[in-house]
C-alpha cells in the first residue's frame, strides 16, 4: 500500500482554462511565463482532451538524487520539496527530471518546482491549483485511495517514465 500523495486529473472533464497554473505561479510568486504547473490552453487549438501537469512527485525521484546541495528531498508522504535557501541554481534537477519540472526563477536566480503545496497541506489546507480548479477535475490524494477512484497511470499526453510518477488518470472512454 502506497501512502504516496499524488495527484489525479480527469481530463475527459477539463476545459484547458490554466486557471490551475496561474494558481501555481502566484502562489510561487514567479513572473509570468515561468510556470511549476503547465496546463493546454483552450485558447489554442489543440486536438484532444486537455493536460495539466507539474511536478509528479515520483516514487524514484530523478531530480532528487541529482541535486548536490540536498535541495530537494522526498518526504515520506512522497511529496518532493525544494528548499530556496539551499539551491545553487546549477540546473542539474532541471536535465534530469523527465518532465521538465523544476523551472529557473529568473529573479533568484534558483529552480522552483511544485511541491504540492506541502506547507498548506501541513496546515489541513488544499493546494492552490486544486482549490482553483472550476470545474473541480484537479484533486489530490494518496495514490492508492487515487486508484481505487479508478484512476490509471497515463493519460492522454502523459507517459509514464523510469521515474514512476505519481499522477493518475480517469480514462477518456
Amino acid at each position: 500500500m502506497s501512502k504516496h500523495m499524488g495527484f489525479r486529473l480527469v481530463q475527459k472533464y477539463c476545459i484547458g482554462c490554466q486557471t490551475c497554473q496561474h494558481a501555481c505561479r502566484v502562489r510561487h510568486g514567479v513572473e509570468p511565463g515561468t510556470y511549476p504547473r503547465r496546463a493546454t490552453s483552450s485558447q489554442v487549438e489543440v486536438v484532444g482532451p486537455f493536460l495539466s501537469v507539474s511536478c509528479n512527485h515520483c516514487e524514484n525521484p530523478a531530480c532528487v538524487a541529482a541535486c548536490p546541495t540536498t535541495a530537494l528531498q522526498k518526504r515520506e508522504d512522497g511529496i518532493v520539496v525544494h528548499d530556496t535557501a539551499q539551491c545553487i541554481g546549477c540546473f542539474m534537477c532541471k536535465m534530469a527530471c523527465p518532465y521538465d519540472a523544476p523551472q529557473v526563477n529568473e529573479r533568484t536566480g534558483v529552480m522552483v518546482k511544485c511541491d504540492m503545496c506541502a506547507a498548506r497541506q501541513d496546515r489541513g489546507d488544499t493546494p492552490a491549483c486544486v482549490l482553483a480548479c472550476p470545474v473541480k477535475v484537479l484533486t489530490i490524494g494518496t495514490v492508492d485511495d487515487l486508484e481505487a477512484q479508478g484512476g490509471v497511470k497515463e493519460g492522454v499526453g502523459f507517459e509514464v517514465r523510469e521515474t514512476n510518477p505519481n499522477i493518475r488518470f480517469i480514462p477518456i472512454a
